[in-house]
């Protein structure tokens, strides 16, 4: 997808009366005019700022309308006349235009690789809050708010493609069947050429059934004690038949500690040497939560209301989508610049400074209404990205440490 037809798609979606239509939530919402509309409100929400809401609104004033700003008491009762669903139906219709078959994306083993993980989010804690997502942590006055979340991920592409927010008490296995129904029959044309990576903490014997029901491929990583009769599989590549009756590959290999770690496929023809790197593309998923929670920073919530929380929650996974789109680019211009010179590593633009970009001088022009001027706007956006890079530098690994969020995992189902 071109980035230009992805912003003018998002502005003509803010400005469409149908989705105004099924955001408000009262019969009353936006029947007249005001400083601040349903679409002006979308838009503010969109930039992701984590300044005070009352710099926010001055900023979105002086940039976009003039006049003196609305207060952060009338912004607040403001977004409470609608949901998070212009924000759900943005980002769903960007994802079901890039996967509809009529752009090139990328592929492993002609595979597409998506990922399947979930995590927690620490929210405001706020008696609602608590009621709607429930709390997670320590014992007696020390349990936080939270939310679980859960996400269907390219990790080949950088596209979360079926996110979902609800309560920490979710079930993760529950969230993943939910994104394999949303794959099968959402992404019919991508769920036949995929497979699905998914850690320890999922594969069961109605996962496995599921994927193998949808007609999905799938490698999954299995503790010692999750099938009794995997544990006695040698290293290597053997076939078992489950317990079930359902028959699987499993494959064994040594990590570089030592540490043996199992696989269980119905990927028959794939090399065995093919899956210690299939399965390390795992990774991209905890990447992807690094940047939603470190980089967009989404527990920075811009109110304390579950209903504000889903508003944030999706505006951040928008702004993520479009700093992919926006990093894409920018890699392809420096790599442009790479082509005649002597350097040791590739370089690539910093995602980090492309959210910062894209908050403090794009989001505003870009959805104002005026194609010219986000053309410019973006033409000048692009140059200031393939200036700031990054090295990379191939097999660097970190040791991970471990440090609680506090929320949970599900999946929504949209309303559309």
């Amino acid at each position: 997808m071109e980035t230009i037809w992805g912003l003018r798609r998002t502005e003509e979606m803010v400005n469409d009366p149908a989705v105004k239509a099924l955001s408000v939530l009262t019969d009353k919402a936006f029947t007249r005019a005001r400083k601040m509309g349903f679409e002006d409100a979308v838009r503010f929400l969109l930039d992701m700022s984590h300044n005070a809401l009352p710099q926010r609104l001055n900023q979105f004033f002086s940039k976009t309308k003039g006049g003196e700003p609305i207060s952060q008491p009338a912004f607040t009762k403001l977004r409470a006349n609608f949901d998070h669903t212009p924000f759900e139906i943005i980002l769903r219709d960007l994802v079901g235009e890039e996967y509809s078959g009529r752009h090139e994306l990328p592929l492993w083993h002609g595979l597409h690789v998506l990922g399947i993980d979930g995590s927690y989010l620490q929210l405001p804690q706020e008696p609602a809050i608590i009621k709607e997502f429930g709390v997670r942590g320590g014992g007696k006055g020390r349990a936080r708010a939270s939310a679980g979340i859960s996400v269907l991920y390219d990790v080949l592409h950088g596209w979360a493609l079926d996110p979902a927010i609800e309560r920490t008490d979710r079930s993760e296995r529950a969230a993943a069947i939910g994104h394999i129904e949303f794959l099968a029959g959402e992404l019919p044309g991508i769920a036949q050429n995929a497979v699905l990576l998914m850690d320890r903490g999922y594969p069961s014997y109605g996962i496995l059934q599921k994927c193998e029901e949808s007609g999905l491929k799938f490698a999954v990583r299995c503790s010692s004690n999750c099938f009794k009769s995997v544990n006695n599989c040698p290293l290597g590549s053997s076939v078992l038949t489950l317990e079930n009756g359902q028959t699987v590959r499993v494959v064994r290999f040594l990590l570089k500690t030592g540490q043996a770690e199992t696989l269980l496929t119905n990927l028959f023809g794939l090399p065995e040497d093919a899956f210690p790197e299939l399965y390390a593309m795992r990774w991209g998923v905890e990447t992807y939560y690094h940047k939603l929670k470190q980089i967009v920073g989404v527990e920075q919530f811009s109110g304390r209301t579950p209903n504000s929380v889903r508003q944030d929650f999706w505006a951040s996974l928008v702004m993520l989508l479009f700093a992919q789109m926006f990093q894409r680019d920018a890699d392809a211009e420096i790599a442009k610049r790479q082509d005649a010179l002597p350097i040791k590593h590739l370089n690539r633009s910093r995602s980090s400074h492309i959210v910062v970009t894209l908050r403090d001088r794009f989001i505003f022009s870009a959805l104002c209404g005026y194609p010219n001027l986000a053309t410019l706007e973006f033409r000048a956006v692009m140059h200031e990205l393939a200036r700031v890079v990054s090295p990379v530098r191939p097999g660097r690994s970190f040791p991970r440490t471990h440090t609680p969020d506090l929320a949970a995992n599900s999946h929504l189902k949209s309303r559309l």
